[in-house]
């Protein structure tokens, strides 16, 4: 009997020390390790992907001083674009008050892309003050100080750490490190931890956002970021090593692929692609092209009505002198057709074409002589905004002949001509579009790899 007593007595033991156990280890994941005053310093890793490919690689770090907090966020990106190598690179570096309500101090920003060198350094008392320097040009600008804490960068991981439930939401305020302008994102639960997949999955509730999507496990660690055009950033235990030497030409692998050759272009007067797979809620077309069902029509010299009172109510923007300077350079036609034909001569003319997948403002793309369809349809737009003509951007894809055999990204002109709107493309110097400017562009989360087009009719001249 003694000896049963004394086995009941373990087994009781060993029940409490399980129950603790099992309470503790439950409650584990939900301590809140995201609120200011408990947060120990963590970095954390992130492998870049774009197209199935290993682009870069990110880190995130949180640390203090007796002083601040300090939060460090770097991203490098390495590639080949059209046969070369090109390296970009963020970071930024912001300091806390350590007193609450944790307010941001001052910060540090560096943006390095091909041509381009952006330093940004800010100090936010009584005033905010923004020191920028972009290449050689520097400006000073005095603002009002801006309202942004620690607990606003933390706040989508203190809402995991409150265990929401699928559907509940959360505001997010984002800080831009140059701009240092404070826009608002809400984000909603699309799924929540179960016995399979211990994660939070988290959705940007704007259509056309840069962050779409985010993945964390029960304790608020990021694990994945998704952003658009199908860049994926894959949390890694240490610094993430890749070869860009290995990568397939990063323009390339964001191409529309056709199952067939199309020919010239000069020959087609209409072309008929179909679709695969046939989900036209993954494109958004331009009235410019036609979809019904899964097939999509383009056409030569392409124009299509313009709205009445979106044309009374067009107003031109202020432009530079750098702009107006170009001016005397084109002569004055007779019509406005004309004038469009001589300004697409010389946008054509002026620039050379070299890829360029940095942002440049307009005196920058004067300055610099150069760009690819981006800068080419930049500067004619400035042209024809000083002409006063209406006029506005197109981006879609473009064929890139037989030998490669799928539609490249791209970026053209309209104007509007005798009440309608006409294609015209710089780049090519084409006072006319060809059927093989395909006026598409895919909804968030959708990259081109996704799609293939297959072609169905081609009507010549």
């Amino acid at each position: 009997m003694k000896q049963a007593n004394s086995l009941l007595t373990m087994l009781l033991k060993l029940s409490f020390l399980a129950a603790c156990f099992l309470a503790t280890t439950s409650f584990l994941p939900f301590q809140r390790f995201w609120q200011v005053d408990t947060l120990k310093p963590f970095t954390e890793w992130f492998q870049i992907n774009w197209q199935g490919q290993v682009v870069g690689w990110s880190k995130f770090s949180f640390d203090e001083t007796p002083s601040h907090y300090v939060i460090s966020h770097e991203e490098h990106f390495e590639g080949r674009v059209r046969g070369k190598r090109m390296k970009f690179s963020y970071q930024y570096s912001w300091e806390f008050s350590k007193q609450s309500p944790y307010r941001i101090l001052q910060g540090n920003a560096v943006l390095k892309e091909p041509g381009l060198i952006m330093t940004t350094h800010f100090e936010n008392g009584d005033q905010l003050t923004i020191t920028q320097q972009r290449n050689e040009r520097r400006n000073i600008y005095i603002e009002k100080p801006i309202n942004y804490t620690l607990s606003n960068l933390l706040a989508r991981r203190q809402f995991i750490e409150s265990q929401p439930n699928k559907g509940s939401s959360v505001r997010y305020a984002k800080l831009d490190p140059h701009s240092l302008d404070i826009t608002q994102a809400t984000f909603s639960v699309l799924a929540v931890p179960n016995h399979r997949h211990k994660r939070y999955l988290l959705t940007n509730q704007a259509s056309e956002s840069e962050l779409l999507g985010l993945t964390y496990d029960v304790a608020g660690n990021a694990l994945k970021r998704s952003r658009g055009r199908g860049i994926e950033l894959i949390a890694s235990n240490k610094k993430p090593s890749f070869n860009p030497e290995m990568q397939t030409d990063l323009y390339a692998s964001n191409g529309l692929k056709v199952l067939q050759p199309i020919g010239e272009l000069e020959a087609i007067r209409e072309l008929k692609l179909s679709m695969q797979p046939s989900t036209t809620d993954w494109l958004q077309v331009h009235p410019s092209a036609s979809l019904e069902g899964n097939i999509i029509t383009t056409q030569r010299a392409s124009a299509y009505k313009a709205e009445l009172n979106l044309i009374s109510d067009w107003k031109f923007s202020p432009v530079s002198e750098k702009v107006r300077a170009l001016m005397p350079a084109v002569t004055k036609a007779q019509n406005r057709a004309q004038t469009v034909k001589q300004l697409l001569t010389f946008t054509h003319n002026y620039l050379y074409y070299k890829a360029t997948p940095t942002n440049f403002s307009i005196d920058e793309v004067i300055d610099n002589g150069y760009g690819d369809c981006t800068e080419y349809t930049q500067l004619m737009l400035a042209l024809l905004n000083v002409a006063k003509i209406p006029a506005r951007s197109v981006v879609g894809y473009i064929y890139l002949g037989d030998q490669e055999q799928q539609f490249g990204g791209h970026e053209w002109v309209e104007v509007l001509i005798d009440g309608q709107w006409r294609g015209v493309d710089p780049t090519w110097s084409m006072i006319q579009t060809t059927a093989g400017h395909l006026p598409i562009s895919l909804r968030r989360g959708k990259s081109a790899s996704d799609l293939v087009f297959a072609v169905e009719q081609i009507h010549y001249n």
